[in-house]
């Protein structure tokens, strides 16, 4: 009888806890090397993880820096948008051949080293482009890095093109701060909070602006508990959450005295028949 109870015991206790997995949320901080306020970054949880323009000034003391904390660095390649935005010069283009990516890539990994993976900076174009995506990609395998799709466009070819030649992808799920103001990144982190309840991970892309800084410093340290923060590497190597934590009630297996012999036999109110 004992041995039953605690067996309906701890199995009650395992389905609970594989029922409360925590949602998973990813945040990636993009377009560091330019700015002096880029190190607030790096002064919260290293999960967080950073995305480096190659040619900012402070591009390898920055990914030297989040090596050094265990922070997971990623390339922020420039590629050609839609737009007659500037770009970088390093900017992967529409029309070039592979050789010439691959020398784009190159030169970034030389000035982000430690870089696990890579993510677009603009790109509307560019990520739109099958052939030019199929280069990119065939040296991303060659290297062994990770791609993640910032999505800044609806027909994005980037993460299908990357699993055909298989490299581990995903993409972005919520932009944090498409809008500068207080309340509408507010708004943005807690809609990625809802999405990685709901669906089991989220993965925000943000900036390091001092409104986005402001509200993931409080974010991060009010995240609800059934909610967990994620480096984005732990996403693509599909690492488990850690459960949320079930309150468990523990029963001691030895029996009170009063079950313990010798017993006096004591009628009950009610009377038992003999």
């Amino acid at each position: 009888m004992k041995k039953t109870a605690l067996c309906i015991i701890s199995l009650a206790t395992a389905l609970f806890a594989a029922s409360v997995q925590a949602g998973k949320l990813a945040i990636v901080i993009d377009d560091v090397g330019y700015r002096g306020d880029d190190l607030k970054i790096y002064a919260m949880p290293r999960a967080l993880s950073v995305a480096i323009i190659p040619s900012s000034p402070y591009a390898t003391e920055r990914a030297n820096k989040a090596f050094a904390q265990q922070r997971d660095v990623l390339i922020h390649q420039p590629m050609q948008p839609k737009g007659q935005h500037k770009i970088e010069p390093e900017a992967l283009l529409i029309g070039m051949s592979a050789a010439q990516v691959a020398a784009k890539v190159d030169y970034a990994k030389k000035r982000v080293p430690h870089a696990i993976g890579m993510n677009n900076h603009m790109g509307s174009a560019a990520t739109s482009d099958r052939t030019l995506m199929n280069h990119l990609m065939q040296k991303l395998a060659q290297e062994k890095l990770f791609f993640l799709d910032s999505r800044t466009i609806g027909s994005s070819v980037a993460e299908k093109v990357a699993k055909e030649h298989g490299v581990g992808a995903l993409s972005r799920h919520i932009f944090l701060d498409d809008s500068d103001a207080l309340a509408d990144v507010q708004r943005q982190f807690q809609r990625a909070v809802n999405y990685a309840r709901k669906h089991g991970s989220a993965i925000a892309i943000g900036h390091p602006r001092k409104n986005t800084i402001a509200v993931l410093q409080h974010g991060i340290a009010t995240l609800p508990k059934d909610i967990q923060l994620v480096s984005i590497s732990s996403l693509w190597r599909k690492e488990k959450a850690v459960p949320v934590a079930p309150f468990i009630l523990l029963f001691n297996d030895i029996p009170a005295t009063t079950s313990q012999a010798p017993f006096e036999k004591v009628p009950l109110l009610r009377g038992v028949p003999n």
